[in-house]
Formats: C-alpha cells, sequence, structure tokens
C-alpha cells in the first residue's frame, strides 16, 4: 500500500510504501482510486489546525474505489464494485462493511471521493438554518469546494444563488446563478442589495472569513442567517453584534467534524441522502482536479494558495 505520510510539521509530506492490510471479518478492502483532498487537509500539515495529530499522520478524510476483497460475513458487495469510504491518502484500505457505501453510475469515482465532507458539510449548514425554496444565499468563496457544494445544494432546495468570489474568472466557474459578486472590486452589502432590490438575503455562506465577513453580514435581511463555515482567508473576523440584534439575525457556527463525529447516524442518514440526490440527478458534483500521489505535496500547497478551483482529488 502506498501512503501520503505527515512526518514533520510544516515539512514536505512523504510517499510511504508498506504491506497491503488483510480483510477481517465484516471488513472490505478497496482498490482505492480517488482520495478527496481538503483544506482543512493542508492546514493539518502546516500546522495551522486546531486539532493536532500526533506525528506521523496520514491525512485525508474521503475517498472512493473498487472493492478488491471482502471478508467473511460480508455477502452485498463482490469485486469491482464502486465504492465510497472514509480514509485518509492511501492507495488500498480495509474498512468496516458499515462504513462502505455504494457510488451510484450517476457519478465518477473522482466526483464521489469529492462528495462526503463538503456536500455533508453544507447539506448539515442548510438544514440547521432551514434553507426554504425560494430564498436567496450569498455564498462567499463560491468558487471553492464548500462554495461549489453551497451552490448545488442551495439549487437543490429551490433557492437563489448570489456567487461572491475574488475574481471574474472565479465567477465563470460557478455555473448558472442568480448574480455574482466579484468582492475584490465590488461592495458585498450594496451588490447584494441591488440584486434582491433592497431586501438583503436571507442566508450567507461564509468559509472565508477576513475582511470579507462584515459586509456581508450587513447584507443579510431582516432574520437572516448567517452560516459560520471556516476561515480560508487566513483571518477569524470581528462581527459587530448590534447588526444580529437590529434585525434579528442569527450567527450560526458550522463545525461539521465534531457534529458528525457525536451524530453518526444522523451524518450516515446524510450521506445516504446525498447519494441518491446524486443518482437522482438533484446534484451534481463538478469533476475534481486531479493530482498524482507523488505529487501530494504540490495539492496541498495549491489548497493553501488558492490556486484550486473547486474540489481535487489525489490518484494513487
Amino acid at each position: 500500500v502506498k501512503s501520503v505520510v505527515c512526518t514533520a510539521i510544516g515539512k514536505p509530506v512523504e510517499l510511504q510504501i508498506s504491506t497491503d492490510p488483510t480483510p477481517g471479518p465484516g471488513d472490505v478492502l478497496v482498490q482505492v482510486t480517488a482520495c478527496g483532498l481538503n483544506y482543512v487537509d493542508a492546514l493539518m500539515c502546516a500546522g495551522g489546525y486546531q486539532i493536532k495529530p500526533e506525528l506521523p499522520f496520514t491525512p485525508g478524510s474521503e475517498l472512493a474505489g473498487t472493492v478488491a476483497a471482502i471478508g467473511e460475513d460480508v455477502d452485498d458487495l463482490k469485486s469491482g464494485d464502486r465504492v465510497l469510504t472514509r480514509g485518509g491518502f492511501v492507495s488500498v484500505v480495509a474498512r468496516p462493511r458499515s462504513s462502505i457505501y455504494p457510488i451510484p453510475n450517476t457519478l465518477t469515482e473522482g466526483q464521489a471521493a469529492t462528495l462526503w465532507q463538503s456536500y455533508s458539510t453544507m447539506l448539515y449548514a442548510y438544514t440547521r438554518a432551514d434553507l426554504s425554496e425560494g430564498e436567496t444565499v450569498l455564498v462567499l468563496g463560491a468558487s471553492g469546494g464548500i462554495g461549489k457544494a453551497a451552490i448545488d445544494l442551495a439549487h437543490s432546495r429551490g433557492a437563489r444563488v448570489i456567487a461572491a468570489a475574488s475574481s471574474d474568472d472565479r465567477l465563470q466557474t460557478c455555473g448558472e446563478v442568480f448574480g455574482r459578486i466579484n468582492y475584490d472590486v465590488e461592495d458585498v452589502k450594496v451588490r447584494a442589495r441591488e440584486l434582491t432590490e433592497g431586501k438583503g438575503v436571507n442566508v450567507v455562506v461564509d468559509p472565508v472569513g477576513g475582511d470579507r465577513a462584515d459586509a456581508a453580514l450587513r447584507s443579510l435581511d431582516y432574520l437572516g442567517r448567517y452560516l459560520v463555515v471556516g476561515f480560508a482567508a487566513g483571518s477569524i473576523p470581528r462581527l459587530p453584534i448590534n447588526q444580529i440584534l437590529l434585525r434579528n439575525r442569527n450567527v450560526l457556527g458550522i463545525d461539521w467534524g465534531a457534529w458528525s463525529g457525536s451524530h453518526s447516524d444522523e451524518q450516515e442518514a446524510n450521506l445516504r441522502t446525498l447519494l441518491n440526490m446524486a443518482e437522482r440527478g438533484s446534484i451534481a458534483p463538478p469533476e475534481p482536479r486531479t493530482y498524482a500521489f507523488e505529487e501530494a505535496q504540490t495539492a496541498l500547497d495549491d489548497l493553501m494558495n488558492r490556486r484550486v478551483i473547486g474540489k481535487a482529488v489525489l490518484k494513487p
């Protein structure tokens, strides 16, 4: 098995070779074809994430591939079946059958490998926000992995989307949306209100933080919901809490990782919902950018430096 391993914080990751695992009773051996890359993986390897794994560790959290072998007591899968599961940057992994999910024919393995974290985060976020048909969502960092999942899932709920990003080129990758805001040259609050006939937006999705947050908060309508998803800009904003009080707005923290760890049954139901939606064509994750395992450090650097549009995967 090939593994991408972080042996020292802030140092390039290493490619290591070890013996392939053997599936035990109730296990499934998966030949991995795509490992989903997320911003948190790059942060963790750089030492910038709040969770500090013990060294050495294998980053990553989502992968897709084909069944290579099955253990005793597994009778509903066979070799060659395409599946999705949890796991780090490895070429082969043995996982319990309970954590293996068949991939619908509507998804490539690359698309499936990017589904778990970004789409689960946004399904959880929109459930918390009670996003409804006809509402308007402002998505910051709209060209990123979370941003594109936010757009796709908002559309699936019948909501209108205003995509916001740092360049016109990035905005052009966001597909058909109700409106676009280049926040490097436009005022988010002013433009969002123009697009909504002065009302403001119902929901803000913010995986960016930094100096974009204040104007985004002020763009909310009465009873608007501000979803704090992350801080890709590198700084944590200070929000004026009077703006929350004045129009009865809500600010919701979206720590999907912590929630899913303590609500595993609900997260499993959410993932099955997402796979069913993909099978029906209600959502369509964009095809990711692909890096070879040997390019893992380049991929992590590209994530940290905002050179990845949408999602990316590592291919063993």
